[in-house]
């Protein structure tokens, strides 16, 4: 009976010797593991992304052309502590993101992190020059939720058409997992879409939360010029005018 237990102790020893050490190796990154139960070599790092893809119309008006209007790209590995957020527009005609002037302003285009940023570097393409801002709940409209990253762009540089941005985002602890989520109302991601054809704007979200309700197509028309009661008056006295002049003439010829 003693000696079967020196067994069974052996053996739990021996596990927590090899099984242990194997789970916080693979966490992240892909490795041989030692018969000793050690980590072998420095291994793969484990790539996660995800596509986060704004098509459906939460309030306002739908975007001229076809959805997705605008798509972001998160790159990164388990364990690393930066990653790459790509931004590109698929907008059309004069759609466009401008806004976000200020921390209290409607924002151009929102994410929910779930882990917290050290820093936010915009690499290439066309920058968020009015504001790019982290940490905090930003200004969506009517889209419910925390949203705490947030990008915006000036009226002189609107991110339309095919543009995109590129940033580097540096977490301030290791990824354990994608970092991008749903908030509490379900929303990943918000944009406001301003300058669609007809002079309309709308809210545009990515996620499978309840409550968007957008109104469909702009249906405003462009205003006609229609000239003022007073000015068809003095249009009219004009014309008189000339008629009488030329009256005049006749009857002195």
């Amino acid at each position: 009976m003693k000696k079967f237990s020196v067994f069974m102790m052996f053996m739990v020893v021996l596990a927590l010797g090899v099984v242990a050490p194997a789970r916080a190796c693979i966490f992240a990154v892909q490795q041989q593991i030692h018969p000793d139960g050690s980590c072998g070599g420095t291994g793969t790092p484990i790539p996660i992304s995800t596509t986060i893809n704004l098509g459906t119309v939460f309030v306002g008006n739908t975007p001229d052309g076809m959805a997705p209007w605008l798509t972001a790209t998160f790159t990164s590995t388990l364990g690393a502590t930066t990653g790459t957020l790509t931004l590109t527009s698929h907008l059309s005609a004069s759609d466009s993101l401008q806004g976000l002037s200020s921390s209290h302003a409607n924002v151009d285009w929102a994410f929910y992190l779930g882990p917290s940023l050290a820093s936010i570097a915009c690499t290439s393409g066309a920058c968020a020059d009015n504001n790019a801002l982290f940490g905090g709940s930003y200004s969506t409209g009517l889209v419910p939720g925390t949203f705490n990253l947030a990008f915006g762009w000036s009226s002189g540089n609107r991110f339309d058409g095919s543009d995109s941005a590129v940033y580097e985002l540096t977490f301030t602890n290791a990824l354990t997992a994608i970092p991008f989520m749903g908030n509490e109302s379900g929303w990943w991601s918000v944009a406001h879409v301003q300058g669609i054809t007809g002079g309309c704007n709308g809210w545009i979200v990515s996620g499978d939360a309840r409550g968007a309700n957008g109104s469909g197509a702009c249906t405003n028309t462009p205003p006609i010029d229609v000239p003022e009661p007073a000015g068809l008056g003095m249009f009219g006295v004009g014309v008189l005018m000339i008629g009488c002049f030329l009256g005049l003439r006749r009857r002195m010829a």
